[in-house]
């Protein structure tokens, strides 16, 4: 209990200091001119602030649309890749299927004709 007390109290001490500074700002914007050079280079620095946020946000806005694009590409290039996965599977598959017919064939017949499939090989020849 004693935690949040203590936190308690540093945050209103927190909240009167920043009321207390924004009080002084605003004085000090109102007071004369001797205090206006101050002004002057404060604004200047806040407008190069934002200049710099602004060309910051500009190129990470460029950055991003870059990374969407790329993002594109590279879904389409996988959609083309696994098409081309899928037909070289189903090719293999055929390749498959019709050597294992030829060689039940070619066995089928070494059988019946009474020659080994070392006969067969020789008779390739």
């Amino acid at each position: 209990m004693l935690f949040f007390t203590n936190i308690s109290r540093l945050s209103a001490t927190k909240l009167t200091r920043i009321r207390q500074a924004a009080d002084s700002t605003a004085t000090e914007a109102t007071t004369g001119d001797t205090e206006g050079g101050d002004a002057d280079i404060k604004v200047s620095e806040l407008r190069s602030a934002v200049s710099y946020l602004r060309k910051e946000k500009g190129i990470v806005d460029l950055q991003l649309e870059l990374s969407k694009q790329e993002n594109v590409r590279l879904k389409a290039q996988i959609e083309h890749l696994t098409q081309s996965l899928q037909e070289s599977r189903a090719t293999l598959a055929e390749v498959r299927s019709y050597t294992t017919s030829l060689i039940i064939n070619n066995t089928a017949l070494g059988v019946r004709t009474g020659y080994g499939s070392s006969n067969i090989r020789r008779s390739a020849r």
